[in-house]
Formats: C-alpha cells, sequence, structure tokens
C-alpha cells in the first residue's frame, strides 16, 4: 500500500512537471528589420532564470521544421534538462550576421533584440545562455557566439558551415554581401574564432564523416588547436541530415547542461 502512495505520488509530480511545459510560436518585431520575427519559445517550467539555448536552424529552415523534424526530442530534452530553448527564423539564407548591403539583420536580432525580449518576457535577465546550429546555423552560432561571448557562455556547433567562400553563390550569400569573395572572408565564422582566445566560452563541433562540411570543420579543428583554444570536437557516422542532426543535438546538450550545471557553483 505504502509503495503504491509513493508511485502515485511520483506519477503525479511527473504529470504536474509535464503539463507545466509551454511552447510558445510568437512573432517577435524587429525594430532593426521593420518586420516580425517568427520565433519558437519552449519553456520546462514557471522557474525563474532557467538556463536558455539559442537553437539556429540550417539554410532553407524554419523553427517549427526544428521541431516535428530536425530535432523532434527538443520538447523532451527541454524538461529533462530544465533549458528554456529559443528557435528564431533566420529567413531562408541570412546566415546570421548584418548584411552591409539589405536590410538583413540577424545578428542585430538575435543578440540585442531578441535577447531582450526574451529576458523581459520569461525572467531570465541572470539567466546562463548558450547558442547551438547546425548547417547555416552552425555558421551562426559560431559567429554569433564569438563575437558576443558576454551573452553566451557556451557555443555549440553541429555540421557548420564555417567557410562559405568556396560555395557561397549556391547558397544566396551574393544577395547579402555583393559578388565580391574578398569581401566574404570577413563574415565566415572561421573569420571570428581568434576571439575565443581571450573568452572562456565552452565550445563543442560536431560533425558526421560522411558529411560535406567535414574538410571544413576538420580545418577548424587544426585551427583551434594552432590557437591553444580549448574545445570538444566530435567525429562519428553520419551525414548531413536530420538524423546526425539529432543525435549530435542530443549530446550537445547533454554537456550544455554539464557546463551550466558546473558554473552553479
Amino acid at each position: 500500500m505504502r509503495n503504491s502512495i509513493l508511485f502515485l505520488c511520483t506519477m503525479l509530480l511527473f504529470c504536474a512537471n509535464a503539463f507545466s511545459q509551454q511552447v510558445d510560436t510568437l512573432k517577435i518585431y524587429s525594430p532593426l528589420m521593420e518586420k516580425d520575427i517568427k520565433t519558437i519559445v519552449v519553456t520546462p517550467s514557471k522557474k525563474k532564470n532557467l538556463p536558455i539555448v539559442y537553437i539556429l536552424h540550417g539554410y532553407s529552415g524554419y523553427p517549427q521544421r526544428t521541431l516535428k523534424k530536425d530535432i523532434p526530442s527538443l520538447l523532451e530534452l527541454s524538461v529533462k534538462y530544465e533549458m528554456i530553448f529559443v528557435l528564431p527564423d533566420g529567413n531562408y539564407d541570412s546566415w546570421y550576421f548584418d548584411s552591409p548591403i539589405k536590410n538583413s539583420k540577424y545578428e542585430g536580432f538575435i543578440t540585442s533584440e531578441l535577447v531582450r525580449y526574451i529576458h523581459h518576457k520569461y525572467d531570465t535577465k541572470n539567466a546562463q545562455k548558450a547558442i547551438m546550429g547546425w548547417s547555416m546555423g552552425g555558421h551562426g552560432a559560431l559567429y554569433l557566439g564569438a563575437r558576443h561571448p558576454q551573452i553566451f557562455s557556451a557555443i555549440g556547433v553541429i555540421c557548420g558551415a564555417i567557410d562559405f567562400v568556396p560555395y557561397g553563390e549556391k547558397y544566396g550569400i551574393p544577395k547579402i554581401l555583393g559578388n565580391s569573395k574578398k569581401h566574404w572572408k570577413n563574415y565566415t565564422a572561421l573569420s571570428q574564432i581568434e576571439k575565443l582566445k581571450n573568452s572562456n566560452q565552452k565550445l563543442l563541433i560536431s560533425c558526421g564523416i560522411d558529411d560535406p562540411f567535414i574538410d571544413e570543420n576538420r580545418k577548424l579543428h587544426k585551427k583551434l588547436i594552432q590557437l591553444g583554444i580549448p574545445h570538444i570536437y566530435e567525429e562519428s557516422s553520419g551525414k548531413h541530415n536530420a538524423k546526425y542532426w539529432s543525435m549530435a543535438a542530443k549530446t550537445q546538450l547533454f554537456f550544455l547542461n554539464e557546463i551550466f550545471r558546473s558554473n552553479e557553483y
């Protein structure tokens, strides 16, 4: 009888936690770009200052696809690790930087407007924050993370398109940077990594061995070693697809949880 009561209490507590999870689909106005940006926010409970992970989708992606296809386990993982996940729409091909030639200002939106909005709406002013993404989003996570160490204490890169200069014509780069390739390199994630030498940020990198970006991720790994920048680098079997992104995201979120927990003491 006593065991039955304990079991019932445990199940009631589990259900209470499960039903306290909230998934908000928002339209957040960006004064910088003068338009609404669709953003999904997953909160596991009503606790204040829960750790936040900003999750950036890849080229041609969008937040709803992230939850339904790319990393469907995010809802479960938010509860498991008690993390808030923020999924902004990075447009089809923004690459998450501020364009010098058109009104595409996703660095400013994410690191200023969005962070400030999340602080106020979800009472997270003092929360620890990380940024993570895959493919184009992996580029964005490293680019934004390296440039804003005061915001993000950890960076997760999955199958990152670290240096788009060789193939940028196919993926929208001329529209946001113009046709002169000599200027492109200044906007690549690879060009920003020396900033990590002066920060204490944790850096996680994962890539499948059959991914088309494996060579540039190996190049990134080698460069980080040369610069003496601590990081965790993982190669494993996998391609450039949702199956690998989802698997790698679970691993990186496990490490991010350990990082957040260690910073609490």
